[in-house]
């Protein structure tokens, strides 16, 4: 989905908007933009021509670390699994 992202000219975020018929401003800077998947835009770097916007990574929640870890744990069981069954045989 397009964001349309109202900046002043130090590159501070004034307004995020997202849809498919947005207000287009005049005389205002603003960039129409993909945000990535587990990003978030913190601004503008407005030294680059064109201007670009500029993403930092989500933070993961807590469910998402325990299911990292949960999928690690359950990996680690396997090969466990394996070495044993390997060593029985």
């Amino acid at each position: 989905m397009i964001t349309r992202i109202i900046y002043d000219k130090r590159g501070q975020i004034i307004s995020q908007i997202q849809g498919s018929d947005l207000y287009t401003p005049v005389g205002i800077p603003y960039l129409d933009i993909e945000i990535p998947e587990g990003k978030y835009v913190t601004g503008i770097d407005v030294s680059a021509t064109p201007n670009v916007a500029v993403f930092e990574d989500l933070q993961k929640t807590e469910i998402q670390n325990l299911k990292e870890e949960n999928t690690k744990i359950k990996l680690a069981l396997a090969e466990l699994a394996e070495m044993v069954a390997g060593g029985v045989a």
